[in-house]
């Protein structure tokens, strides 16, 4: 997982490099707190994982940072939770949990052989992503 990570943190750098974007410690850390959670984060609790490193980041600049990852595909925005975007580092293929109570994500890996059809409708097919929706073992517990 470590050498997985630091892959991934290499082909960050070397693609902000070839495209001429400064390689800030900042920056850096933003995608490693996304790295390194697994419960899909928004922009404002990476922000305060950043600030603990370093205190005089903006929530500005980590609101940019993140934008520019998803723009480079470095990280996916997963759902729309509340009002809040919440963004996932894992962008190979895979599925969601959503608790429809608290707002919590999970990856999941399902055996699905569905591919969309090339075109749906008059769409073009991009990309697609299966969200299933529940209450989580945690609030089916606060509600019993």
């Amino acid at each position: 997982m470590v050498k997985d990570m630091d892959a991934k943190l290499e082909r960050f750098i070397d693609k902000c490099k070839s495209m001429g974007l400064k390689i800030t410690p900042q920056r850096v850390a933003v995608y490693e707190v996304l790295l390194n959670r697994e419960d899909h984060p928004t922009v404002e609790e990476v922000y305060n994982e950043v600030k603990k490193r370093y205190p005089f980041v903006s929530l500005a600049t980590v609101y940019r940072t993140v934008e520019t990852l998803e723009e480079l595909g470095f990280v996916k925005r997963v759902a729309y939770w509340g009002g809040s975007v919440r963004y996932d580092a894992n962008t190979e293929d895979h599925h969601h949990l959503i608790c429809t109570r608290c707002g919590a994500i999970k990856d999941i890996q399902l055996n699905i052989n569905w591919y969309p059809p090339q075109y749906i409708e008059g769409y073009r097919v991009e990309k697609y992503a299966l969200h299933i929706y529940g209450v989580c073992p945690e609030c089916q517990k606060r509600e019993s």
